[in-house]
């Protein structure tokens, strides 16, 4: 197994609570939204600084806000992402921070969830997107994207 390098590690701060479940083995996801100041960090991007589209992903409209993937795509996910082989988990910014480096066994995508489901939006690109319940009228949502954890490789 490869080894844990600058390129093939994202490093994510965390709350001492999750990083705690994480090393007890309880905690088997990390998850993120995939918002404007963050889409480089998790998302592979094309020659024109936009995600880059999964070929698989059979997309009409790929509903881009903001530099934000917002395409709702019958509920997948269309974009690339980063494949990173671990994650370097940090609690909080201090100095003196406990951290682990953990391996990444696999990487999905899901609608992000309010209290009433799904937040599922239509945008039809002129006014602010109207919120939807019905998936069958939705074209666009606020994504997560899940990292699936393996084993622990290195705690200090």
């Amino acid at each position: 197994m490869e080894k844990p390098t600058k390129e093939n590690t994202l490093y994510l701060v965390i709350k001492q609570v999750y990083f705690d479940q994480i090393l007890a083995g309880t905690k088997s996801e990390e998850y993120r939204e995939v918002k404007d100041t963050m889409v480089k960090k998790y998302l592979l991007m094309d020659e024109e600084g936009l995600p880059a589209l999964n070929d698989k992903a059979n997309v009409d409209d790929p509903l881009v806000n903001d530099g934000v993937p917002e395409a709702y795509n019958g509920g997948v996910f269309p974009y690339l992402p980063i494949q990173y082989k671990y994650l370097n988990l940090a609690v909080g910014y201090k100095a003196d921070r406990q951290t682990m480096t953990v391996e990444v066994k696999d990487i999905s995508f899901r609608v992000q969830e309010g209290k009433k489901g799904p937040i599922l939006m239509y945008d039809d690109g002129e006014n602010t997107p109207q919120m939807v319940t019905d998936p069958s009228k939705a074209n666009a949502c606020f994504w997560e994207i899940i990292y699936h954890l393996g084993k622990v490789v290195e705690h200090s």
